[in-house]
């Protein structure tokens, strides 16, 4: 007696698309926040001008193109403009603060605490008038470089399982 074989052929679902980018851009969302909620540590002590952290992501919809979180100062443009100075660093620094002087950040260390002193002259003009040469720079804080360093991890993981859940609810 022989056996009969049915072959049946089984037709493949549709791959939802919107599912993985609503996962993946609120995974990106979610980042954002984190990273606007570790950047605000560095202004927490400060008066007067303060940047308001702001994030902007993207999709690339391009073969090999990446999902990317940029968070960075905005708002008022002296705040947004002292921070990135801070940031970044610069090679001179117009401005001759009293004895006392000590900053609110460090170098490579996200926060805000106390500080101490004042500004005693501020700006090339007041400094030529007097004949008082520029100061050293404002040694950089990095904080840009430090926050991609440590979220990247948590930012791939996030992806990945961004990922893992938009494929368990794409398929039925």
């Amino acid at each position: 007696m022989g056996t009969v074989v049915v072959f049946k052929g089984i037709k493949p679902q549709r791959l939802n698309v919107d599912q993985y980018r609503k996962k993946i851009l609120n995974a990106m969302r979610k980042e954002g926040t984190q990273q606007r909620k570790v950047l605000r540590k560095t202004t927490r002590t400060w008066r007067g001008d303060k940047p308001k952290f702001e994030t902007a992501i993207g999709l690339s919809r391009q073969r090999g193109g990446g999902a990317t979180v940029t968070t960075g100062p905005g708002g008022s443009k002296k705040g947004a403009q002292k921070w990135g100075w801070l940031d970044e660093g610069t090679k001179i620094r117009w401005a001759l603060m009293s004895g006392d002087w000590r900053s609110k950040t460090t170098v490579g260390h996200f926060g805000s605490r106390k500080g101490k002193g004042r500004v005693v002259l501020v700006g090339k003009r007041a400094f030529r008038r007097r004949g008082i040469r520029p100061r050293p720079g404002i040694k950089a804080r990095n904080w840009s470089q430090i926050l991609t360093k440590q979220r990247k991890r948590p930012f791939q993981r996030a992806m990945i399982a961004a990922m893992k859940a938009a494929a368990k609810g794409s398929f039925r």
